[in-house]
């Protein structure tokens, strides 16, 4: 019996039950209760033993920690203080100075600190002395979020004032981290550095967005995820420099292990990798058997004791889930498949058993599946150990000898090879499904449907051939599902849920015109996501594309949606003083470039898209664009990011039609979306194109003024994409997809 994974399983279900399923208040009664039921379990088996006990010590542990190290956190939120923290990492600039993970004095967890540019000259181990603003970790844009907490990090610290800093030691892996990647920085060239450092330390802020989306919708993402891929092949490295020496190997391997786990911060993937590798060394030292499922058991197990908030990570879900794919699923595809090479069947096997198991999440975190990734690993994982031996050996190399710069051309090449394949199967038509329909999740459903039935009813190849058949062509349906839904609409308007930012779509008859294109978060993931919509509805080009102002949240996804769609025209403010980017990148691309100046009025279909000039001067908000599109008795109109004295102005200038549908100004801001606006235009939907922020948009006055009105709400941010179509001259229908 594998006492370790009983207990561990349970374990893992009593923090998951925590964190998603039980209110704050009810986790220590359901941890007593949990205690209290597990004490008859005594004189049940074994098994059952142990894992009422794991269920138990999941619940109390996940509620201690939270008592012992959230609960602190969070009192200190809205404080101010004098903070002495020490760096853990590298500072990393942000558009207002720079940010670093720290440890405060005095406090469990970790930390993130805001300060100014100066911390950028600081390393690990530095302590910082500076009075601060408190902040909890748990909340971004006003919401309850994992995103910190399942890092470990509980608490925002923002400096106030001048800061003390004085040197300190330690954090040897951190800095050779740091000279692993300036010496990756002088020796190899984009987008093959980017690559490679993934690679080696899984930092991927070195990608370009185009080198991440493809290697995504390729399935070759995980190469750039530090796993057990990567402490395999370094521990493969090591065995072959120990000439294969046991004991030798396993006495080194362990300090490299944790070196390199320091090295690739620690996330639950490489502390995953790292456990079971280890625990493979140790295994014929103690004359025992290495055991997959014990030692992946392990693992969670020492990720939930140091954090048990790294549940809700989506790299713990998604390693560990890969690896259960690979030891339970796999195995049985490997042996089904009776004919071809070794390393084919062996490559699609594991490819399949990774992918039962991760698509939900997939579908779930990053809104897409990749149908052509058993291809991607069969081109690519066969030269996958040389790439990483040759990555680290020669950057290794060159950091210790510069003069070895030439040999960087070898590991270059085998990347610039994994960039060209994941390149080559984007073209493919239908190469990922794109879960942005409930037509996309009905498949995927019935998909694991299908598996279920064949697995439960032991049905013979046969079966599964036609359960395959049923489900490709599901899957073709499902494509093209959308496209017949708004095949005969008179106009279709998509306002794309790009977070923090804007990008509304608008097609009829055979045009397409985009108004706005950015986000704040990741303002490349707001072209990515304009590419799937158009995607999604067969829209193949844009005839226009109008930013009402050039900030990122409303042009930032730009340069990524144009390496994919192309488009004729750009319309601008000329009154923009960032206009200059766009205007450049625009041409590069061989798109024309129109400032307005006056009113402009496109052929939209049946309709007129009519793009108003800047109505007042002042900050870059209030000379923006206005956009209103008309068919028949419809209107639909974006004011970008005015406030009300603009939109007053506005309606001064131009005469506005009463409007169906307003897209809310400046993302729900309480000096936007004015009472005078909603009396002269008298809208019957609102739309406000939101995502996390610290601005607290949208704000309930402007939520409130928009229901007073009568107006039907919609928000990206709970809703998602927003579909808007229209039937005939005027007859709308509107809701979410």
């Amino acid at each position: 019996m594998r006492k370790l994974m009983v207990f561990a399983l349970p374990f893992g279900a009593g923090c998951a039950l925590c964190h998603y399923l039980l209110p704050e208040p009810w986790r220590l009664w359901t941890a007593l209760i949990a205690l209290l039921a597990a004490l008859p379990a005594a004189f049940l088996p074994a098994r059952v033993r142990i894992g009422a006990a794991g269920l138990a010590a999941g619940l109390v542990w996940f509620t201690g920690y939270a008592a012992l190290v959230q609960a602190p956190a969070r009192a200190l939120a809205g404080t101010e203080g004098r903070a002495v923290m020490e760096l853990t990492g590298y500072p990393e600039e942000t558009d207002f100075g720079a940010r670093c993970q720290v440890r405060v004095q005095g406090m469990a967890g970790r930390a993130v600190y805001y300060g100014g540019r100066e911390l950028l000259d600081l390393e690990p181990g530095y302590r910082v002395t500076a009075s601060v603003k408190y902040d909890s970790a748990g909340e971004l844009g006003g919401e309850e979020s994992a995103y910190f907490s399942s890092r470990g990090v509980f608490l925002r610290l923002y400096g106030r004032g001048e800061m003390e800093a004085e040197p300190g030691g330690g954090y040897l892996p951190q800095r050779m981290a740091r000279a692993l990647k300036s010496t990756a920085g002088a020796v190899y060239d984009q987008p093959e550095r980017g690559l490679l450092l993934a690679m080696l330390t899984g930092e991927r802020d070195g990608l370009d967005s185009r080198s991440q989306r493809q290697l995504s919708e390729a399935g070759l993402m995980h190469l750039t995820a530090v796993s057990g891929l990567h402490c395999g092949f370094l521990i493969s490295l090591l065995g072959v420099l120990t000439l294969r020496r046991q004991r030798l190997t396993a006495l080194v391997g362990y300090p490299v292990l944790l070196t390199y786990m320091l090295m690739a911060g620690s996330t639950p993937s490489v502390v995953r990798a790292c456990v079971m590798v280890g625990l493979t060394l140790l295994a014929p030292l103690v004359g025992r058997e290495a055991d997959a499922p014990t030692s992946l058991s392990a693992a969670a197990l020492v990720i939930l004791l140091v954090n048990p908030f790294a549940i809700a990570s989506v790299s713990f879900q998604l390693s560990f889930a890969a690896v259960a794919g690979l030891l339970t699923l796999s195995p049985r595809v490997y042996r089904a498949m009776k004919a071809g090479p070794a390393f084919v069947r062996a490559t699609l096997a594991a490819s399949a058993g990774v992918t039962v198991f991760t698509a939900p999440l997939s579908a779930a975190y990053f809104g897409s599946l990749s149908l052509v990734s058993p291809l991607a690993n069969l081109l690519v994982l066969w030269m996958a150990p040389v790439l990483f031996a040759l990555a680290l050996t020669v950057t290794a190399l060159c950091a210790l000898l510069p003069a070895a710069a030439p040999l960087a051309v070898l590991p270059a090449a085998l990347a610039r090879y994994v960039l060209w394949t994941a390149e080559l199967l984007c073209r493919i038509p239908g190469h990922s499904l794109r879960f942005s329909t409930p037509a996309a999740a009905m498949w995927l459903v019935l998909v694991y449907g299908l598996l279920g039935v064949c697995l439960l009813g032991r049905v013979r190849r046969r079966g599964y051939v036609l359960a395959a058949l049923l489900a490709l062509a599901s899957l073709e349906a499902a494509r093209a599902l959308p496209r017949l839904t708004v095949r005969n609409d008179a106009l279709t308007a998509v306002v794309v849920d790009v977070g923090q930012g804007a990008a509304a779509l608008l097609h009829a008859g055979d045009s397409t015109i985009l108004v706005d294109c950015g986000s704040l978060s990741r303002p490349e993931r707001a072209g990515d996501a304009v590419a799937e919509a158009m995607e999604t509805y067969g829209w193949t080009a844009l005839d226009a594309v109008v930013l009402t102002h050039c900030h990122a949240d409303h042009a930032g996804g730009l340069p990524s949606l144009l390496e994919q769609v192309p488009a004729e025209r750009l319309l601008l403010p000329r009154t923009d003083p960032e206009e200059d980017a766009a205007d450049l990148l625009a041409r590069e691309r061989g798109v024309a470039v129109e400032y307005v100046e006056e009113p402009s009025r496109t052929d939209l279909g049946q309709g007129t898209l009519t793009v108003y000039p800047p109505v007042t001067a002042g900050e870059t908000n209030e000379e923006g664009l206005s956009v209103l599109c008309s068919l028949g008795d419809f209107d639909l109109l974006i004011t970008g990011d005015m406030d009300s004295a603009t939109e007053a102005a506005l309606l001064e200038t131009y005469p506005l039609p009463d409007v169906e549908v307003l897209l809310a100004g400046h993302h729900g801001s309480k000096y936007a979306t004015s009472q005078t606006l909603l009396e002269e235009t008298r809208p019957e939907v609102g739309i406000i194109s939101v995502g996390p922020n610290t601005f607290g948009h949208p704000t309930a006055e402007a939520m409130g003024r928009m229901t007073g009105a009568g107006m039907d709400l919609y928000r990206t941010d709970r809703q998602g994409n927003i579909l808007i179509r229209v039937h005939g001259e005027g007859e709308t229908a509107h809701g979410v997809y």
